[in-house]
């Protein structure tokens, strides 16, 4: 019996003006976002190569000396453009590329003119204000506007008369005359309504990654299809939370127009107003220091350090004696730990930052856009969450090739092993191909990881939906 109302439904929907119009809209959609991304991965790529390349470069000049790599540090780390980037780019604009390694000069009178650099030390991006762009744009095409959008607004007008309309016109009534459960009436209804969206949307995906796939030059293999397989399913499961919700509330009253206007609007307050305005009320429950702020932090830290150390260092100037000598350790002591400060107030504000914007993203998933565009952003490899795990990336080689300078250093036996100064590093050659290399890794249980709160959200929203429309429609007085 369920199969036959699920026909029957299907056959409405399929001569209905809505399936021509989600139908067209779909394809052309999908058609505009293959052509807005057709050879963007591999202008990326190659601007990618280059840009690794001309970093890889600067670091074999500067093998030429251990201390020059102390010094310069392993230059700017740049991160992999995603080739699910199409999925999900909105935000992409916003996030920096890379970290850089930075290094100061300063000068002394020891009681002559004495120059001295400071260690490198990592610098996360954080001064680009656009970091703190959390919220979806939907000015881009991308597959996370479509699903996030559209499919929640044809998912509405698929739904909003299932059942209002048939108590209108007394079909329901004799529906339920029949021995037929309630509850396979709703049920085949909700099946039917996926049905008629899937078709179109399925349709539409695949011309667009045939497009994607043979003009685009996007590489994607066994994992990459495997993200847009669980993207497709999150998408599915996003429409069938508003079909549920449509569900509901034709349940609820009796009028389709009531219903439709009802839903449209929830649809404008939770898709639309919500993701904006709780951004940018919540943006300030966390705040961060201002880039104003944290230079004169970093004054003080500079000042801090300069009284600490000063009055020792300049009356003993750094020497190749081995082993290494009052003074060789003192400034060793206080290159590095001038480093660490550094990088250490660096890393604080970016994080605070970080904390901030997950604070806010935390609250702003009240809006199943803002979380269907989460999960879709995690899984292609783009947007926040991405960049948070190429942080992580960064940090992690950053103490690799720390870790490296010293072992380099004690290896050689005519160094002081005082690493700061150049009189206490060696001054040997270092091998190119031993130096540690940064490279940028899109981690696919990561993906996953970061993703799997948005989909139990959206499946829990779901399942208390579709619970309730189940409930409402077993006490629709026909």
């Amino acid at each position: 019996m369920i199969w036959h109302i699920i026909k029957r439904e299907l056959y409405d929907h399929l001569n209905s003006l809505r399936f021509a119009f989600t139908a067209v809209l779909l394809v052309v959609l999908m058609i505009v976002n293959a052509i807005g991304y057709l050879g963007e991965h591999k202008a990326q790529s190659v601007a990618y190569q280059q840009k690794v390349s001309a970093s890889l470069d600067k670091m074999r000049s500067n093998a030429d000396n251990l201390y020059n790599l102390l010094i310069e540090g392993p230059g700017n780390l740049y991160k992999k453009p995603s080739p699910l980037s199409f999925c999900a780019s909105s935000g992409e604009a916003f996030i920096p590329e890379s970290a850089e390694s930075g290094t100061r000069r300063w000068g002394f009178t020891v009681p002559g003119h004495y120059e001295v650099w400071a260690i490198w030390h990592m610098r996360y991006p954080q001064s680009n204000p656009s970091l703190w762009d959390i919220m979806p744009d939907y000015t881009n095409v991308d597959w996370g506007a479509i699903v996030s959008v559209v499919l929640s607004m044809i998912a509405i007008l698929f739904a909003f008369d299932a059942i209002s309309s048939e108590q209108e016109r007394g079909t329901l009534r004799l529906t339920l005359s029949n021995s037929i459960p309630r509850g396979t009436v709703l049920v085949s209804k909700f099946l039917a309504a996926l049905i008629a969206i899937g078709i179109p949307l399925l349709i539409a995906t695949l011309i667009n990654l045939f497009l994607l796939y043979t003009l685009g030059s996007i590489p994607l293999g066994s994992s990459e299809w495997e993200r847009l397989g669980t993207i497709v399913l999150i998408a599915f499961v996003y429409v069938s939370i508003f079909l549920a919700l449509g569900l509901l509330i034709s349940a609820r009253v009796n009028n389709s127009s009531t219903s439709l206007t009802i839903l449209l609007l929830i649809w404008t307050v939770w898709v639309v107003l919500l993701p904006s305005t709780l951004g940018a009320l919540t943006s300030g429950l966390q705040p961060t220091m201002t880039s104003n702020e944290l230079d004169r932090r970093q004054r003080d830290l500079d000042g801090s350090l300069f009284n600490q150390y000063m009055d020792r260092c300049t009356s003993h100037r750094p020497s190749q004696e081995i082993p290494a000598t009052e003074g060789t350790l003192l400034w060793s002591e206080y290159l590095t730990e001038d480093a660490i400060r550094h990088e250490r107030l660096n890393e604080e504000h970016v994080n605070a930052q970080i904390a901030q914007i997950q604070l806010a993203r935390s609250i702003t998933r009240i809006s199943l856009a803002s979380s269907v565009r989460y999960a879709i952003e995690s899984l292609a490899g783009t947007g926040f969450t991405r960049h948070v795990q190429f942080l992580a990336q960064v940090r992690r080689y950053a103490d690799e090739f720390r870790a490296f300078l010293v072992e380099t250093d004690r290896a050689d036996p005519e160094s002081p092993h005082a690493i700061g100064p150049e009189e206490g590093t060696s001054q040997k050659p270092v091998r190119f191909a031993s130096i540690p290399k940064f490279e940028d890794r899109i981690s696919f249980s990561g993906a996953y990881n970061a993703a799997v709160t948005d989909i139990m959200l959206l499946l829990l929203f779901f399942v208390v939906l579709f619970t309730g429309a189940f409930l409402s429609f077993l006490r629709v007085d026909v």
